[in-house]
């Protein structure tokens, strides 16, 4: 009885393919991250993959300094009633809620004609226009508006101070930045 029922057994192992070589699941791709964003484009190209990745969400309150504002548009101010004092842990919070409400976000910045960057040693200011596309559920809600930004180097590593949001006179329809931010706020 014993015996047949170690017969048995074997006959169990090896039917289940327990004992079989199986192929090794391929790596997952790490997400786009400057790890030494010793330069400010650098900075600037983690904002991207922050909003691009949602993996980078531990990694986005790196990016900016320990007193960093956010300063919402006046327009969004005066429209939405925005009275908020806004922080490095506030962006950090928002950016995980947005992500767990997103399926997907595209962020395209481009240089504003003759507005030019102010870039010292140690700390610039830039002026971009931006577009922001997010995805949920096959619809897109698309966000835009001007924005400028402060950075300063910080322990080597180049570190968003303070960020304006502004309106964008030839698309008042479309919500700014600050809007989708205040929208996700905890």
């Amino acid at each position: 009885m014993v015996r047949y029922i170690q017969v048995l057994l074997l006959l169990l192992l090896c039917g289940c393919d327990l004992f079989k070589v199986r192929e090794a699941e391929k790596p997952v791709k790490p997400p786009l991250w400057n790890s030494f964003y010793t330069t400010w484009q650098l900075s600037l190209q983690n904002l991207e993959y922050s909003y691009e990745d949602e993996r980078n969400v531990v990694k986005y309150s790196e990016i900016f300094t320990s007193n960093f504002r956010f300063y919402f548009a006046q327009q969004d101010i005066n429209d939405y009633g925005i009275n908020l004092t806004w922080t490095r842990d506030n962006e950090r919070d928002m950016l995980y809620n947005l992500d767990n409400w997103a399926d997907s976000i595209r962020v395209d910045f481009s240089e504003i004609p003759d507005q030019h960057d102010d870039i010292d040693v140690n700390v610039v200011r830039l002026y971009r226009n931006y577009n922001l596309t997010v995805w949920r559920q096959g619809r897109a809600q698309q966000y835009a508006g001007k924005m400028d930004v402060q950075m300063r180097l910080d322990n080597g590593f180049w570190r968003i101070e303070s960020w304006y949001d502004y309106r964008v006179s030839t698309t008042p329809q479309l919500p700014t930045w600050g809007k989708l931010k205040y929208d996700f706020a905890v």
